[in-house]
Order: structure tokens, then sequence, then C-alpha cells
């Protein structure tokens, strides 16, 4: 694990693998072995981690969703890293969604699993809000859940934000390609947003390629996200060898 200072913030990451550039950032959770194997062996793969969030410094209050895309800026300049695809699932996958937007310069196609991009994120929102309030009613586990993975109320300001933008608008102002994957019995993220089909069709409407993996629920899916992996390293390679 290295560390970056960025304007005085303590930044972790870490580099393996070799291929075409791919960012996977750690944010509320870090990724296991089995799938950084699998990243590396296809992928030189950035796994960096914005403060607040795993092992990086916890900045807090007044959180700032924007510096966090500073950090992920600065990490891609300091391995001199132009341009890159990025892979994320659940939060990171609605963090990869939203930092290509900005970061158009250096996203150039985002796969991102477990996460409604299109709809109401204002839904997610009031979800998460609901789980922050039930951490913050429990002083211990919050302080557990801070220290071992990362700052619930930076979690909360990131949805806050997405909730902020238009229905939508993580697919329809994406300045890049995207492909999207989930489970198709996850309701802790996706049919409580809208139904499976319904977000299927809306992507096939916009002409993003998709995959709905059978059989999976959220984490189901989260813990064994190898089953995904094949097809969005496919698209992956795709787009950043031929686009």
């Amino acid at each position: 694990m290295a560390e970056l200072v960025v304007e005085g913030r303590r930044v972790t990451w870490r580099f393996v693998g070799s291929g075409p550039a791919l960012l996977a950032p750690e944010c509320n959770f870090t990724w296991t072995s089995t799938m950084v194997d699998a990243m590396s062996r296809e992928f030189t793969v950035i796994l960096a981690t914005p403060t607040d969030f795993g092992a990086s410094e916890r900045v807090g209050a007044p959180y700032r969703a924007d510096r966090w895309a500073d950090e992920m800026r600065a990490v891609l300049d300091h391995v001199e890293v132009k341009r890159c695809g990025l892979f994320g699932y659940s939060f990171s996958g609605a963090f990869g969604a939203w930092l290509a937007q900005h970061l158009p310069d250096r996203i150039a196609a985002v796969a991102a699993g477990g996460f409604p991009l299109l709809g109401d994120y204002s839904i997610t929102a009031e979800d998460v809000r609901g789980q922050l309030s039930a951490l913050e009613a429990d002083p211990g586990l919050y302080a557990t859940v801070d220290r071992e993975r990362f700052d619930p109320r930076a979690g909360m300001a990131f949805y806050d934000d997405l909730a902020k933008l238009a229905d939508d608008a993580l697919v329809e102002a994406c300045p890049c390609p995207l492909y999207c994957f989930w489970g198709d019995e996850d309701a802790d993220a996706v049919t409580m947003v809208m139904p499976s089909t319904e977000l299927s069709a809306g992507l096939a409407a916009r002409g993003v390629i998709h995959q709905i993996v059978a059989g999976y629920d959220h984490e189901g899916l989260n813990a064994d996200l190898e089953v995904a992996w094949p097809g969005a390293a496919a698209w992956l390679a795709r787009q950043l060898t031929d686009g």
C-alpha cells in the first residue's frame, strides 16, 4: 500500500498487473485478492482510495465530493496514466459513472455493477440516510465502520451529491461508454429504484450494453464478482484497445 499526499491529505493506492490501465476505486469496501488477481491478469490496475474511505485519511466535514475527484486525478497523474478504464461495484460503480463526468479527459470507459444508473438517485440517498441513522444510534458500531471501512457520513455526502443530479444523468450525461451489470435478485440496490426489466429496457434504449446475472442478489454478487468479471473485462478490453 503506497501513500500520496494531495493538498495535505493522505491518499492510499496500489498499482498491479500489466496491460491497459484500469482504475478500480476502493471506497466502502476493499477488492478481494481473487478479484485483484483476475483484474491484474488483463489490466494494469490502479487501486485508489479517496480520503474518508478505506485506508486513506479521515478528513471529515465539510465533505466535498469534488475533492475525491481531485484525489483520483492526482493518483493518475502520480502513476503517469493519462486515460484509463474504470471498474466498480455498488458504491464504487456509482462512483465510477460519477467520476467520468468529473474527469472526462481521464476516464475512457466505465463498467459499473450493482447500482441502478438510471432513475431517481434520491431514492438511494434516502435509503442510505436510514442506514446512517441506524449507525449513528450505535456509536460503537459507527466507530468500527469508520475505522475499518469508511466514514459513513462521507458516504452519505456522496449519495446526497448524486441526489442533486437530474434523473438518469449518470447515463445520459456520461462522456464515455458504459457497461452495466447486476444480479437479477438485487433488491437492496436495483429493484428498490426500479424493476430489473425496466432498468434493462432503459439501458438498451440508450445503447448501453449490460448483463443481468441470474441467481444473485446484491451481496451475493459482491461476494462472487468473478462470475460477472469476464463480460466486463472483455468489454473494457475492447474499449481500451479500440477506443
